[in-house]
């Protein structure tokens, strides 16, 4: 039963994620909104679950402490080489990468190709990080499934400017995410099969799962929030920020009781 909920929790995330992706070619206001503000909601979920869920959930376990965050501190250090390898042009922002002025280069086709690799990297620990949420328990997959969520929709929009400006026309574009998304479902299997057969490692992946959350949200989504000069719409983020660590200590504490 938690099998089939969380593979279809994760099958839905991934068909969702192409969704974002695609308002970006029939909606692009539609698009620059969520892209705009469902960043600062999904820098609060994310660090909502790392701090309210997956390191106390971690610590719970047997591993030392101190180890537990030497593992979280590899988790961003990883997600800081996997950005600066492989997602070397992975923006979140729709407006800069849809208005602004690029080289040649960065609109070849091998940025599309590196830029599709990457995303199916990420979104494999994506779905191997649901797997070991909810084998520890269904209030940790829930909420960690939900950061993921917040997370992916406008990153996919990113990814689509991305794919678009390397040339690739808008089949082969929706094509090639569906595909990178799918990876999320294989690293769900994989994760739900075997990390139940070894010792530890299930804590391992929720404190390195810890320390990519924090990487993404302080260093990918939280600068673009500094974009926004206007008062209103400032203290607009601030909001959702805190509304987006609430949803999470909400969904928690509902799926506790």
């Amino acid at each position: 039963m938690v099998f089939m909920l969380a593979l279809g929790i994760v099958f839905i995330i991934s068909v969702l994620g192409v969704t974002g992706g695609m308002m970006l070619i029939y909606r692009e206001k539609w698009a620059n909104f969520v892209s705009k503000y469902l960043i600062t909601f999904a820098v609060g979920a994310m660090l909502g679950v790392v701090f309210l869920d997956l390191l106390p959930e971690a610590i719970s376990t047997n591993i030392v402490v101190g180890n537990i965050l030497v593992y979280s501190v590899i988790g961003v250090v990883f997600f800081y080489l996997l950005e600066k390898t492989l997602l070397w042009y992975h923006h979140h922002s729709v407006y800069h990468i849809w208005h602004s002025k690029h080289t040649p280069e960065e609109k070849a086709h091998p940025a599309g190709y590196l830029i599709t690799f990457g995303d199916a990297l990420h979104n494999f620990t994506d779905g191997l990080i649901i797997a070991a949420g909810f084998l520890t328990n269904m209030q940790l997959g829930i909420s960690t499934s939900l950061a993921v969520l917040f997370h992916e929709l406008p990153e996919e929009i990113g990814v689509f400017a991305v794919l678009l400006h390397a040339k690739f026309g808008r089949l082969k574009t929706i094509i090639y995410s569906l595909g990178a998304q799918m990876t999320a479902v294989i690293g769900f299997l994989l994760g739900f099969y075997y990390l139940p057969l070894f010792e530890g490692l299930k804590a391992i992946v929720l404190a390195f799962a810890a320390g990519g959350f924090i990487y993404i949200a302080s260093t990918d989504l939280l600068p673009e929030t500094h974009n926004e000069k206007d008062l209103g719409k400032s203290l607009a983020q601030i909001i959702l920020l805190i509304l987006g660590i609430f949803t999470i200590y909400l969904t928690s504490q509902i799926l506790h009781e």
